[in-house]
């Protein structure tokens, strides 16, 4: 019989360990972990590796970026990309699977700016 691994979390009553994450999720916990520069420069990064300038407003919130504005200005795909173009259009859709896939959250239509600096690198990301 399969065994069910479920949480129901009070605050204070209880803390989940690393081994508990790796059930829920089935990661592996014995590589090495994933670690980033904490505080960035956000719309910088976001010119650089998205090739896109960020109006001022509600477009970039803290450090998430809506992502209805994301995909309005990465579509349509070029029919001949160069590059960059090409590994901007595959980070913006990496963000969108992110989001809208693997990590559910409560802040709505955007996208968590934490995830863009470990897509730089899509070489150095896999291993």
């Amino acid at each position: 019989r399969l065994e069910k691994h479920t949480f129901h979390l009070w605050m204070g009553e209880c803390t989940m360990t690393l081994q508990d994450v790796a059930l829920q999720l089935s990661l592996r916990i014995d590589e090495k972990p994933i670690t980033g520069e904490p505080y960035l420069d956000w719309e910088d990064i976001c010119h650089t590796y998205l090739v896109v300038f960020l109006p001022k407003g509600e477009t970039l919130i803290m450090n998430a970026l809506k992502l209805k504005w994301l995909h309005k200005n990465m579509s349509p795909f070029p029919t001949e990309p160069i590059g960059e173009h090409l590994h901007a259009h595959c980070i913006e859709y990496i963000l969108r699977l992110i989001r809208g896939v693997l990590m559910l959250d409560k802040i709505g239509n955007y996208v968590h700016l934490m995830y863009l600096p470990l897509l730089i690198d899509l070489e150095h990301t896999r291993r």
